[in-house]
């Protein structure tokens, strides 16, 4: 009898279904993670793909556990297999250009997320994602138009509102920055960084004004 289980890690979703042998490996490998013992999890699931090879979601569940990890590439590979299994598989391309953006393999990071956008264009997420692959190339007006659409599908999300802010200061457009601060600030009123970066536009001359570029990935 069929069986589904799911539980959330970072952004993605892990999920139990099929043969009795997989999903019970499926399930330990949940338990795993939810214990975020994720390299052991990532083992559990390994075992779900010997016994259900042709089942897309344990290379999700794997990919996912990967990512938990910080073992990007493993990750990729993975959402690699579901795209070789289901070409139209949206969440293996948003998945693998996820995984390519933290590996800074930007160009195919994008060509990934432009497939996982095509097929499904409603994910906030792929579309922050090829914003934050756009800013890392410098291409800082790209980053702003999808920045503002994930903006606007999740608009109590600020993460894309702080990025948003500095592609527009990158660009030299102090204005639009500082209304993006500005939002952040209405939405979270003690948010610090936001602050301080409210401030220190005020003291800084229009050339010097960019603030540094977000370290990490989404």
């Amino acid at each position: 009898m069929a069986m589904a289980l799911c539980v959330t890690v970072g952004s993605g979703e892990i999920l139990a279904q099929g043969s009795e042998a997989a999903g019970e490996h499926a399930r330990k490998g949940i338990a795993l993670a939810k214990k975020k013992q994720y390299e052991e999890a990532a083992e559990e699931f390994g075992r779900a793909i010997k016994a259900d090879p042709k089942a897309v979601r344990h290379y999700i569940n794997r990919g996912q556990a990967y990512k938990a990890a910080g073992k990007w590439a493993e990750a990729a590979e993975d959402f690699g297999k579901v795209i070789e299994l289901e070409p139209k598989n949206a969440t293996g391309y948003a998945e693998r250009g996820k995984a390519r953006v933290s590996l800074k393999e930007f160009d195919q990071a994008i060509e990934d997320l432009d497939k996982a956008i095509d097929i499904d264009n409603e994910d906030a997420d792929a579309y922050r994602f090829r914003a934050f692959a756009y800013l890392s190339k410098s291409d800082f007006d790209k980053a702003i138009e999808d920045y503002t659409v994930a903006i606007e599908q999740k608009p109590k999300d600020i993460d894309p509102l702080r990025r948003r802010a500095y592609a527009y200061s990158a660009k030299g457009d102090r204005e639009k920055a500082r209304e993006d601060l500005e939002a952040i600030l209405k939405l979270k009123p003690k948010d610090e960084e936001a602050a301080k970066r409210l401030e220190a536009m005020k003291e800084q001359k229009p050339e010097d004004a960019a603030s540094p570029p977000p370290a990490a990935a989404p």
